[in-house]
């Protein structure tokens, strides 16, 4: 009988502690996560926009008249350029082959011409002396011979050049004084006219910011702007008004909120920024962009 009552006991036992792990499993955990730091607003009254930073120069697409296998490239991701400065190199290979027979075109071109030149030499002297010995045939056909051997020369000459203005096209030179932002081209690759695997631009930075379409109303070209920096919202910088794009688009750049709205348009307006210590900023950056109403100035 006590065995009885003891193994009901346990089984209550048992009991008890399963429905304490169910419950204590089901008990909201604390989340391991860090809130997001509230913003101290800069203005009273004002109109909030996102800014993408880019290159004052616009993000410059490195681009090529024709299309290759990279033979050598110079630069990388980071370097600081100069106006002219070779940034790769592509496969030349087939064109110098080109010129290897071009020169030698231009040799027994110039082979022909000499002689056809020496002939007429001798038939115009001949004629001078005795107008007799040479008939005016024969004259006509010695100058003819003469000037298409000139013509055979001078043709094989423009393809030399030619071929020496195709060959500069394979080496890439920087159009500005900046900055590589990003390279991912490498000895090999193949070369598309139209890449964007390496992308250039000037040091300084601009913001573009895009404001939504129900705030066009409220924005004034020049009133006071502040950026703030995303991940520390203490760390803000003052941007001067540069111009505004006067052409309504759809929007592209998402914050990633709830209550965003992907089906509107924004308007998009260019802002000068400077990189301080306190305040570093990358290509492609997203900043939170506020910007005076003039509710504020009344």
């Amino acid at each position: 009988m006590k065995r009885f009552y003891m193994l009901i006991a346990i089984s209550i036992i048992g009991l008890g502690i399963g429905i304490a792990a169910v419950f204590y499993g089901d008990m909201l955990k604390p989340s391991g996560t860090v809130a997001i730091p509230s913003v101290k607003l800069p203005f009273k009254s004002f109109i909030a926009g996102t800014g993408i930073i880019e290159a004052q120069s616009k993000n410059i697409s490195i681009g090529s008249p024709v299309s290759g296998v990279i033979k050598k490239v110079y630069v990388r991701s980071g370097d600081k350029i100069e106006k002219g400065s070779l940034l790769f190199e592509l496969d030349d290979t087939l064109l110098k082959s080109k010129q290897v027979v071009v020169n030698a075109e231009i040799e027994a071109a110039k082979a022909k011409l000499t002689s056809a030149k020496h002939h007429f030499k001798l038939i115009e002297n001949f004629k001078k002396s005795s107008p007799l010995m040479v008939t005016k045939q024969k004259y006509m056909e010695a100058e003819d011979r003469f000037h298409e051997a000139k013509k055979e020369f001078d043709a094989a000459k423009a393809r030399l050049a030619a071929l020496q203005e195709q060959l500069k096209l394979y080496r890439i030179h920087s159009p500005i004084d900046g900055i590589v932002l990003k390279s991912e081209i490498s000895s090999g690759d193949f070369f598309d006219s139209s890449s964007n695997t390496l992308i250039i631009g000037k040091n300084r930075l601009n913001v573009r910011v895009s404001i939504n379409e129900y705030d066009i109303s409220k924005f004034k070209p020049g009133t006071k702007a502040v950026a703030v920096m995303r991940g520390s919202s203490k760390e803000k910088t003052d941007l001067t008004y540069l111009y505004t794009i006067p052409y309504v688009v759809p929007k592209t750049n998402l914050t990633g909120r709830s209550t965003e709205r992907t089906d509107t348009r924004v308007l998009q307006v260019m802002y000068a920024v400077q990189r301080t210590n306190t305040f570093p900023l990358y290509v492609g950056e997203q900043l939170d962009v506020f910007i005076q109403t003039p509710e504020q100035e009344k």
